[in-house]
């Protein structure tokens, strides 16, 4: 976590927020985490979390998304840290199109 604290205050701006939202790639589902900044332009990626392809699912070893509860751990402590607000849309289920947080203020 000191690391990612480390990388968010060298950021190009002040820090509105920090967010999680889902994504994926021919491998399967990953979960970003994302330095929102106070420039509605300007968000950075902060970490792509993916523990193992979607064969997990065709498994039945998932839900529960292990990558889901690691940035529910992180970015909770980070936006604590730094006093911000951490939205996760859909931290129960894989969902690209669950709303943005700038997009429900």
């Amino acid at each position: 976590m000191e690391t990612l604290a480390t990388g968010i205050r060298r950021l190009p701006g002040r820090l509105a927020a920090l967010e999680a939202v889902w994504d994926g790639d021919t491998d399967g589902w990953f979960v970003v985490l994302i330095a929102v900044l106070d420039d509605p332009q300007h968000e950075v990626d902060l970490a792509w979390i993916r523990h193992g392809s979607d064969l997990r699912v065709l498994n039945g070893q998932v839900p529960p998304w292990p990558e889901a509860q690691e940035v529910m751990e992180t970015g909770t402590a980070l936006a604590e840290h730094f006093n911000v607000p951490f939205p996760f849309a859909g931290p129960h289920q894989s969902d690209n199109e669950a709303p943005r947080w700038r997009t429900t203020l």
